[in-house]
């Protein structure tokens, strides 16, 4: 794909007047968004009242809006890349067209209405779900991952209508159910509905770094076991918690073994980046003994997750640490005849995929963010998962992810979540400047 990549000054200089004249009501709609509970808890969610918001934003918008539920489409849940089990009543997605005249490239703007559960509301500073604004940040579940995003897209479109930028192709704003938690099956569903586009943008917190790819990969529960005995008398035992120290530094070990060897992956060489390319060492869970009896543990579990990078093999790099984990097992005196037992858990299969660096789309976005704040972004690969994965795994639509708010410092899927006010300014403007220099402007308008 080849085409205009620079936006034209006049669109920059309009959408930046209008951002600026505007600031008060983009943040009230994000506001608006964080205020309606929309957690996932699978097998179900609660997204209906907020994509019942959305809807009505799209429509008076004058988009051609469809409302549907994922399992609603035909032959989605004959689809391979379906994940069964999940209840989708009274979650729909909600999705809105501006039709171009043809004669411009299209695009989707793609975000996810649905958040994770907030959590004791005594961990917040302010009510989880009261959207308060302090020193310049709005508070509250959503906030940063992703109702910032998809209020950004909602107010960049409301931009260009305004201000009479027509975009001349067409362009598919998305508001999915479904993303967290493993679930990715609203957009799937958007997919197999047959949306489709030049590109895609999904305006996730990626502190404004346009991601091109993103990892796959495996969560494993391994169960390591001991010989039990009382502690008085511990050196005729073996304590499954030293055996679970010493998987642990076998799962560093592995580890840096393959920082090694993808140091020069193409997503993922920037080390200020990504320190390390592929993780195995990030245990989230261990259990070990009894503090009711005073004796060696006998078995020990942890939790861990094993990444793979686009252009590698999902399964063979699986069996290669399985191995390497039945190797390291043979070398143990007790470990030898009293092997670790590791299981995969039952979740979507993630695969690591990525686009050209060089599309069209990315260096739209790269002058777009240049033309709001100066300089370009950094591009490279995702470090989490995201909706990007099942565009580029399932559908002919290459997509990015792009959008304000480091999840880490916006405390995505924490207490106190936030997205900087100046940030979501920023992010409506570039997404706005990005969408009308992608797909051009119609004669007329």
């Amino acid at each position: 794909m080849s085409g205009q990549v620079a936006p034209d000054d006049e669109l920059v200089r309009r959408v930046r007047e209008w951002v600026a004249a505007h600031e008060d009501e983009v943040v009230s709609l994000v506001q608006a968004l964080v205020r309606i509970p929309s957690e996932t808890h699978p097998p179900g969610g609660d997204e209906g009242e907020a994509q019942a918001f959305v809807a009505q934003q799209m429509t008076e918008l004058g988009l051609d809006v469809d409302v549907f539920e994922p399992w609603d489409v035909p032959g989605i849940e004959e689809h391979p890349g379906w994940w069964p089990g999940l209840d989708y009543a009274d979650r729909p997605n909600v999705v809105g067209t501006c039709k171009g005249d043809g004669t411009g490239r299209s695009l989707i703007v793609n975000g996810h209405i649905d958040v994770v559960p907030a959590g004791p509301a005594e961990a917040w500073t302010s009510p989880p779900y009261g959207a308060e604004i302090r020193d310049g940040r709005i508070y509250g579940r959503g906030a940063v991952d992703m109702k910032g995003g998809v209020g950004a897209m909602l107010a960049a479109m409301r931009c260009l209508i305004e201000i009479d930028w027509r975009p001349a192709g067409d362009v598919t704003l998305e508001s999915v159910v479904n993303e967290e938690l493993g679930g990715y099956n609203g957009t799937l569903a958007c997919c197999v509905r047959g949306y489709s586009a030049d590109a895609a943008i999904i305006p996730e917190c990626t502190d404004f770094q346009v991601t091109t790819a993103s990892k796959g990969g495996q969560v494993y529960r391994a169960l390591i076991p001991g010989l039990p005995v009382h502690s008085c008398f511990w050196w005729k035992g073996v304590s499954a918690f030293d055996n679970a120290i010493k998987f642990k530094q076998a799962l560093h070990d592995f580890e840096e073994e393959r920082a090694r060897e993808t140091r020069d992956n193409p997503y993922y060489s920037d080390p200020a980046l990504h320190p390390k390319a592929a993780w195995a060492d990030n245990i989230w869970f261990a259990r070990a003994g009894d503090p009711e009896i005073m004796a060696h543990p006998a078995e020990a579990e942890l939790h861990f997750w094993v990444e793979h990078l686009p252009g590698e093999d999902r399964e063979a790099l699986l069996a290669r640490f399985e191995a390497y984990v039945a190797d390291f097992c043979r070398q143990d005196p007790f470990l030898r005849d009293h092997p670790i037992r590791l299981e995969r858990s039952a979740m979507r299969p993630f695969i690591g995929v990525g686009i050209d660096p060089d599309h069209d789309v990315v260096a739209v976005l790269r002058a777009a963010h240049a033309a709001v704040r100066g300089r370009e972004p950094a591009v490279g690969g995702d470090a989490a998962a995201s909706d990007a994965m099942i565009f580029n795994m399932w559908s002919d639509t290459p997509a990015v992810n792009y959008g304000a708010g480091d999840p880490v410092v916006g405390r995505a899927h924490a207490p106190d979540e936030h997205i900087a006010v100046a940030d979501l300014l920023d992010m409506t403007a570039a997404l706005a400047i990005a969408i009308g220099a992608f797909c051009g402007r119609r004669a007329g308008g």
